[in-house]
C-alpha cells in the first residue's frame, strides 16, 4: 500500500512541474530565440565573446563570456517558485552573478548583479534587439541605487553571429 500511495504521489506531482511553460516555450512566446547561438565583436584589438546555448533543451541555458582579463560562465533557468527567469554564475575574478531577465521595450534584459570576494557589489543591465539574422544590437544600463535602469543606454554595440 505505501509502494502504490509513494508512486501516485510522485505521478501526481510529476504531472504539477511538467504543467509550467518551458523556458523555450516562454523565448517562442516572446519572439526572442533568435539570441540562441554564439556572437562575436572586436573593438580596438579587444575581442568579445557571448554564447547563449541549451545545456538542457528547452530548459536550461548555458551562457558563455569570454573579453580580456575575465571569462564567466552562467546558467539561465524559470525559477519554479516564482516563474521568473533567473541567471546564476561566476567569472574567473572569483565574482558571482546572479540577475533577472525581463523586457526592456522591446528588447530582452538581463539586470544582474556582481559580488567579489570583498564584499563589493556592482549591479548594472544588458539588453539585446535583433538587427537582422546574423547581427544583434547590444546595450549597456546603469542601475541606480534603487535598482532602477536607465532609460537609455550607456553603452551600445553590435555583434555578429559566430557560425558554429
Amino acid at each position: 500500500m505505501k509502494k502504490i500511495i509513494t508512486l501516485l504521489i510522485f505521478a501526481s506531482s510529476s504531472l504539477i512541474f511538467d504543467a509550467q511553460a518551458s523556458l523555450g516555450e516562454k523565448m517562442n512566446e516572446d519572439g526572442i530565440g533568435w539570441i540562441m547561438g554564439s556572437w562575436s565583436v572586436e573593438r580596438d584589438g579587444n575581442k568579445l565573446e557571448l554564447s547563449y546555448k541549451w545545456a538542457v533543451k528547452d530548459h536550461i541555458i548555458s551562457s558563455h563570456l569570454k573579453m580580456p582579463g575575465v571569462e564567466g560562465f552562467s546558467v539561465i533557468g524559470i525559477n519554479p517558485k516564482t516563474g521568473e527567469v533567473e541567471q546564476s554564475g561566476f567569472n574567473s575574478r572569483g565574482s558571482k552573478i546572479t540577475g533577472k531577465w525581463s523586457p526592456k521595450g522591446d528588447m530582452p534584459m538581463l539586470k544582474h548583479t556582481s559580488i567579489n570576494d570583498a564584499d563589493e557589489t556592482r549591479t548594472a543591465a544588458i539588453a539585446f534587439r535583433k538587427v537582422d539574422e546574423q547581427t544583434i544590437e547590444v546595450h549597456l544600463f546603469s542601475v541606480d541605487d534603487s535598482g532602477n535602469v536607465g532609460d537609455s543606454a550607456d553603452y551600445t554595440f553590435q555583434m555578429t553571429r559566430v557560425k558554429e
